[in-house]
C-alpha cells in the first residue's frame, strides 16, 4: 500500500526568511482575489483568462535574472522527422521551459528545476521574501490556497508550505519506497510530481509518474493536513504538465500520449482523448479540451479542440500553435497573424459539414455495395447518388461560411505564450512581449525581455513575463 509522509507546522531549516513587517502585506493571500493568478494558467481550466483590466502603457518595474536557465524534465524534440520530412519540431514534453509564476496577495511564487525550490517574491519590487527548498526540482508553479503554497517535486513528494513564510506544513509521498534514480546528474523519484498540486475546495490533487513500465499514482489529499482521501494506482500511462479540471473530472496531460481522463471522486480512469497530445491544454467553458496532435507527422504547427465526450468533431486549426478561449470567441495565433474567431459559429459549421461529409461518404459506400451484390437496384443507387451528391453541395456551402467566422487578423510575432486580461491580449514572443486590442488587433504596446517569453501571469495591475533563461521581467503601469 502507498505510504504518506506528514509533519506538522514547523520552520524548516531549508527556508530563508525576511522581517515580520516585510511579510505582513502577503497575509491577505489567505483568500484569492479577482485581482489573483493563484494557480498555473490563471484558474483550473488553465484557461490564460482573467477579467482584470491592464491600464496600460506599461513599464518594466523589475527583473529577476536567474545565473542559470531551467533545466527541463526532457531534452528537446529531435532536429528533424525523417520519415515524414518535417524539422522544426516542437517538444511535446516542454511543461516547463521557464519559471512559471503564480501571484497572490502582492507576491509572486514560482519553483526551480535548478535550486530545487520555491521562492516568494514581492509583485511591486521583486525583492525575495522567502525560499523554501525541498528534495527535488519544483517544475511547476505552486498554487496559492487559504494562505498556503502547495507544489509537486521530483522528490516523489507533494508539498505544502505557509505562503507568508515559507515554512513547512505537510509533505506527502503517494509511493511506499523512498528508492531514488539517477536523471540528468540529479537523483530523483521514480514517481516524481510532475503535474503540480491543483487545489479545488479542501481537497488538493496531483499525480507521481515518470515512465509507463513504473506504476502512476494519481492523489486527491486533504489541503488543510495533507491526509490521503484517495490515492488511485495506474498503469501505463506517464503524467506530466499541469493537471486539468471541470466539475466532475481530472484531465491529465501525457506529452507523447493522448491526454487521460479521470473521475474526481475516486481517480479511476474513465477515456483518453484520442488523436490529441502535448502538454499544452485548456478546457474552455464549454469543457471542450484544447490540445496539440497527438503527433507531429502534419507538415505545419496544429492545435485542436475536442469534445472528450465524443458529441462533436475535433476543430483542427492547422498553422496555429496557442489558443485561449472565452465564450464563443477564440484568439489564436496562426500563420504570423493573431486572429479572432467566433468559435461558437465555426464550431457549428464545421460540425455541420463533417456531417454531411460523412453521410455522402456513407451514400456512396452503400452505392458500391449495391452495384457488386444488387446491380438491377438502379432506382434505389439513383436515389442514394442524389444523396450523397445534395450531402456534398450543402458541405460546401457550410465551409464556404468559414472563413467569415474570423473577425480580423493583425501581424503578430510567432508566441510561446498567450493570455487575455480584460480586453487585452498579451503575446510572448521570442525577445518581446505586446498587447493588442480584443476588438480589432490593434496593437497596443510592446517591451523587449531576455528570452523566450514562455510564460505570461497578469494580476494585481501588472505582467509577469517568465522566459526560457529563467528571468522573471514584471511591468506596472506608469505612475
Amino acid at each position: 500500500m502507498p505510504s504518506a509522509t506528514s509533519q506538522p507546522p514547523r520552520k524548516s531549516g531549508g527556508t530563508r526568511f525576511v522581517p515580520a513587517l516585510a511579510l505582513a502585506s502577503i497575509l491577505t493571500a489567505a483568500t484569492a482575489t479577482a485581482d489573483d493568478w493563484p494557480t498555473y494558467r490563471g484558474d483550473a481550466r488553465r484557461s490564460g483568462v482573467t477579467a482584470e483590466k491592464p491600464d496600460l502603457p506599461l513599464e518594466q518595474a523589475w527583473v529577476r535574472r536567474s545565473p542559470t536557465p531551467p533545466m527541463t524534465a526532457w531534452a528537446g524534440p529531435a532536429k528533424w522527422d525523417a520519415y515524414s520530412g518535417n524539422a522544426g519540431l516542437q517538444s511535446m514534453r516542454n511543461f516547463d521551459p521557464a519559471f512559471f509564476v503564480t501571484a497572490a496577495g502582492g507576491a509572486i511564487f514560482f519553483g526551480s528545476s535548478v535550486d530545487h525550490a520555491v521562492h516568494c517574491l514581492d509583485a511591486a519590487t521583486g525583492e525575495e521574501r522567502w525560499a523554501a527548498l525541498v528534495g527535488g526540482a519544483v517544475r511547476l508553479p505552486p498554487d496559492i490556497a487559504g494562505g498556503r503554497a502547495y507544489f509537486g517535486a521530483d522528490d516523489g513528494h507533494a508539498h505544502c508550505v505557509d505562503a507568508a513564510d515559507g515554512s513547512a506544513i505537510w509533505k506527502h509521498r503517494p509511493a511506499s519506497s523512498p528508492r531514488l534514480i539517477p536523471s540528468d546528474g540529479k537523483f530523483i523519484s521514480p514517481w516524481p510530481v510532475r503535474t503540480g498540486v491543483l487545489v479545488l475546495g479542501d481537497t488538493a490533487f496531483f499525480g507521481a509518474s515518470l515512465v509507463p513500465w513504473e506504476p502512476t499514482y494519481l492523489c486527491a489529499v486533504d489541503a488543510g493536513t495533507g491526509a490521503p482521501r484517495w490515492t488511485a494506482r495506474h498503469e501505463d500511462m506517464t503524467l506530466q504538465g499541469a493537471l486539468l479540471a471541470s466539475a466532475e473530472t481530472l484531465y491529465a496531460p501525457q506529452g507523447r500520449a493522448a491526454p487521460l481522463l479521470f473521475n474526481r471522486t475516486d481517480g479511476a480512469r474513465l477515456r483518453d482523448v484520442a488523436g490529441a497530445g502535448g502538454t499544452f491544454c485548456l478546457l474552455t467553458e464549454e469543457e471542450k479540451l484544447v490540445a496539440m496532435p497527438s503527433s507531429q507527422k502534419a507538415a505545419d504547427d496544429v492545435i485542436g479542440i475536442t469534445d472528450p465526450e465524443g458529441g462533436s468533431a475535433r476543430l483542427s486549426f492547422a498553422g496555429a500553435d496557442r489558443l485561449v478561449v472565452r465564450g464563443g470567441d477564440a484568439f489564436l495565433h496562426q500563420r504570423g497573424k493573431l486572429r479572432a474567431l467566433d468559435l461558437a459559429r465555426y464550431g457549428t459549421l464545421s460540425d455541420e459539414a463533417q456531417s454531411l461529409a460523412a453521410a455522402a461518404k456513407e451514400a456512396r459506400s452503400k452505392i458500391e455495395t449495391l452495384t457488386e451484390v444488387a446491380p438491377a437496384e438502379t432506382g434505389q443507387i439513383a436515389a442514394l447518388e442524389a444523396l450523397a451528391d445534395e450531402a456534398d453541395t450543402k458541405r460546401k456551402l457550410a465551409a464556404a461560411q468559414l472563413p467569415s467566422c474570423f473577425r480580423w487578423d493583425a501581424e503578430a510575432p510567432e508566441p510561446f505564450d498567450l493570455i487575455l486580461a480584460g480586453e487585452t491580449l498579451f503575446v510572448g514572443g521570442d525577445g518581446a512581449v505586446a498587447a493588442f486590442a480584443t476588438a480589432d488587433g490593434s496593437p497596443l504596446w510592446d517591451a523587449p525581455v531576455e528570452g523566450k517569453a514562455y510564460g505570461l501571469a497578469f494580476a494585481g495591475g501588472r505582467l509577469f513575463v517568465s522566459t526560457s533563461l529563467g528571468h522573471i521581467h514584471a511591468f506596472a503601469p506608469l505612475p
